[in-house]
């Protein structure tokens, strides 16, 4: 199955065309605000690399957010057309998500990424066991609680309050220390690590980059579970809406300007 996963959700840009045995190639670049510009010109680069067409894929993967609002509507809405024209599969993925399977680890992990007015957007989660075992061995990750919208120290909170929960851990034993991953600040790092009593480790700046072919992997198993989205449907993720401004140059066409 050949797959085009596409991550527009923040500053940083990803794409990956990839099979389930092989990565094809990708590319992954910081994008700043042009990601209408450049995501339809390195996605045919990448296709003309790799000696493909766009009819020959078989399924479309997209990152849904949380994550920069106008970022996040650019990859949806070329894979929703994309998706509908070449009457393919569709898979939206969290952003988070995406965040969380490039660790590795068995958890817990904790992916975050700014949301601005102070706030984080989050999600924990830990490696899923297979069921038995003749099970498809190929790890799963599993998230703990929803995704969230809150201060450093409200996570922190939430962390400590839900961890006996969700970790068994005997008695008379410390809690292992999460994993924060994502595009976050050094001030927010200070005051997780603050918040949560010097209890956490956080990855490298270039560890959290997003990489389309992580998108990939959770699509394709998404696929393979009869997961698909409807391209008509299918929205972002946005945790919180959109603020909303009015365009000073339209405002004497919309009679906004009043005596």
């Amino acid at each position: 199955m050949r797959l085009l996963a596409l991550d527009t959700s923040t500053r940083y840009s990803s794409i990956a065309l990839c099979s389930e045995d092989e990565l094809y190639g990708e590319y992954t670049w910081s994008s700043a605000n042009n990601h209408s510009v450049e995501l339809l010109e390195y996605t045919r680069h990448l296709l003309t690399e790799c000696q493909m067409t766009l009819q020959q894929l078989d399924a479309i993967a997209v990152a849904t957010g949380p994550g920069s609002f106008n970022g996040i509507r650019v990859a949806l809405s070329a894979a929703r057309t994309l998706a509908f024209a070449l009457q393919k599969p569709l898979v939206g993925v969290s952003t988070l998500d995406i965040i969380d399977v490039q660790q590795h680890i068995r958890g817990p992990v904790c992916a975050v990424l700014e949301a601005g007015r102070s706030e984080l957007y989050a999600a924990c989660y830990v490696l899923e066991e297979p069921a038995n075992a003749d099970a498809d061995r190929v790890y799963r990750i599993r998230r703990l609680g929803d995704y969230l919208l809150c201060s450093s120290q409200r996570l922190a909170a939430y962390l400590q309050e839900h961890m006996g929960d969700w970790l068994a851990v005997p008695d008379g034993e410390e809690y292992p220390p999460f994993l924060f991953c994502g595009e976050i600040s050094t001030a927010t790092c200070q005051a997780l690590c603050s918040n949560f009593s010097g209890r956490c480790l956080f990855v490298g700046k270039l560890e959290a980059v997003r990489r389309a072919s992580a998108l990939a992997s959770l699509a394709l198993q998404r696929l393979r579970d009869n997961q698909v989205d409807d391209p008509l449907v299918l929205e972002p993720l946005y945790l919180r809406r959109p603020s909303i401004t009015k365009s000073t140059r339209k405002q004497p066409l919309l009679g906004a300007a009043t005596q």
